[in-house]
């Protein structure tokens, strides 16, 4: 196909649904799949294009979720760590845009792919947001206009990190704990003049299902129900603390911390 199309498409779209296939994926596994496979995809993408003389155009990832079954991972706490690394990896290798399948999906005693419910599972009512919501929501409201180097000094592999400025001048870190301890990071920032304060969400699955939790909690507000997250969760503050005493911050066991450090 490429050398007949030569010069012609805008663009090029793919797909993939990243974790192993019908495998009931543990969370190591599906959070590697999450780091490896956008680059693995770009690389070959890119590869192939140039192997049969077509020209280079903008990807887009314009379908993407998990094949992990059997264990309810698309409907858990973990699918939500999943969907910022999926987002935070697709703009590390410049995916022109990052579309997640789907809205409204069908129970499948959890193997959903949808964002919101669609009612199929009597203790989790039609269009009560999934956990994967809470976590791109909050991970939208914290990171800025670039994406920038983030480097991390730790002796493990628990750790996600997705840093970014915004133009206004703030400075936005997203960080994930991949282990099931909770672990005490300190972010220290390069070449950015910091202001008073710093502010903070914490996201975190509950006791339920084992490692998938169905429940996501934020600043320690969860569901009313058994699954979902906080129905307030527009209105839920941020903690806040002061930068003179170190930007330090506690990333719950299989969750994130989305930060925002004032500007000087």
């Amino acid at each position: 196909m490429l050398p007949t199309i030569g010069n012609t498409p805008d663009f090029f779209s793919v797909h993939n649904y990243i974790t192993p296939y019908g495998e009931a994926s543990s969370v190591k596994t599906i959070v590697s799949s999450a780091l490896e496979v956008p680059t693995t995809m770009m690389n070959f993408v890119k590869s192939e294009i140039t192997t049969n003389a077509g020209v280079q155009k903008p990807i887009a990832f314009t379908e993407w979720n998990m094949w992990a079954q059997n264990l309810k991972q698309q409907v858990s706490n973990i699918s939500g760590l999943f969907a910022i690394i999926v987002q935070g990896e697709s703009i590390k290798n410049k995916y022109g845009m990052a579309l997640r399948w789907d809205l409204l999906n069908g129970w499948q005693n959890g193997d959903d792919h949808g964002l919101f419910s669609d009612g199929g599972n009597s203790d989790d009512p039609r269009w009560n947001p999934r956990p994967s919501f809470y976590y791109m929501y909050y991970f939208q409201k914290t990171i800025g206009d670039r994406l920038v180097t983030s480097k991390l000094s730790t002796t493990t592999n628990d750790i996600v990190s997705y840093a970014s400025t915004f133009s206004s001048g703030q400075v936005g870190v997203t960080l994930l704990n991949t282990s099931s301890t909770a672990q005490t990071y300190e972010v220290l920032l390069k070449n950015v003049r910091v202001g008073s304060r710093f502010y903070w969400y914490t996201l975190q699955g509950s006791n339920d299902n084992g490692d998938f939790s169905r429940k996501v909690l934020v600043n320690g507000v969860g569901p009313t129900g058994a699954a979902g997250g906080p129905a307030t969760y527009n209105t839920i503050k941020a903690k806040s603390g002061l930068t003179s005493g170190g930007i330090k911050v506690v990333i719950p066991a299989y969750g994130a911390t989305c930060l925002m450090i004032d500007k000087k």
